[in-house]
């Protein structure tokens, strides 16, 4: 009894240590109500991020001219590989002022952001809902070293830094936030002479 118990510790060792460290999710990232890692056939990987600030009452040319002030706009390819819940490619990936079902406005943009050295792209949805401001980031990735505008998924496992990356999408927000919240208190309504926020 006991020799059997025993070779079952050890298999069990031996099947642990097969494990590859890219199936096992940060615990920060498990832990985490904003980020959502998703499967992949060779590891873990950052599907989405999301966070959300007070909400602003701006116009759609504010909302726009914050855009582009708060966001490096680039056209990106994301080397999806093998993820198991891809986004679907065929879907456009640079918008801008469009409306969901519910008339509620929708504005999003791709983007690149330098952080801590990275080169991280993203999609970034922003829904303003009556209760909040909806920052919401998929097709998240890295640049790829010496391919332009080709970036890989990021790794939810810890070597990967994934907290790092996220903390890059929610400085993305929070620029863009601060934007439309100054839009708001000195610019209440649609401005005429085209009023451009400093960066």
């Amino acid at each position: 009894m006991m020799t059997k118990t025993w070779m079952g510790v050890a298999a069990l060792t031996l099947m642990t240590g097969c494990v590859s460290g890219q199936y096992i999710v940060d615990d920060q990232v498990s832990e985490s109500r904003e980020i959502h890692p998703v499967q992949g056939a060779d590891g873990n990987y950052l599907g989405s991020f999301a966070v959300r600030r007070p909400y602003t009452e701006v116009t759609p040319m504010q909302l726009e001219q914050c855009l582009n002030a708060s966001v490096e706009q680039r056209q990106v390819t994301l080397a999806a590989g093998k993820l198991r819940q891809l986004t679907d490619q065929s879907d456009e990936m640079a918008f801008n002022g469009m409306s969901d079902d519910g008339n509620n406005e929708v504005s999003g943009v791709t983007g690149v952001t330098h952080y801590e050295g990275r080169d991280l792209a993203y999609r970034l949805d922003i829904q303003r809902l009556p209760e909040a401001n909806y920052y919401y980031f998929d097709r998240l990735g890295e640049a790829s070293t010496g391919q332009d505008n080709q970036f890989a998924p990021i790794g939810a496992w810890s070597s990967a830094a994934p907290l790092q990356a996220s903390q890059g999408f929610e400085a993305v927000a929070d620029q863009m936030q601060s934007c439309l919240e100054k839009v708001a208190s000195n610019t209440p309504g649609e401005d005429p002479t085209g009023w451009q926020p400093q960066p």
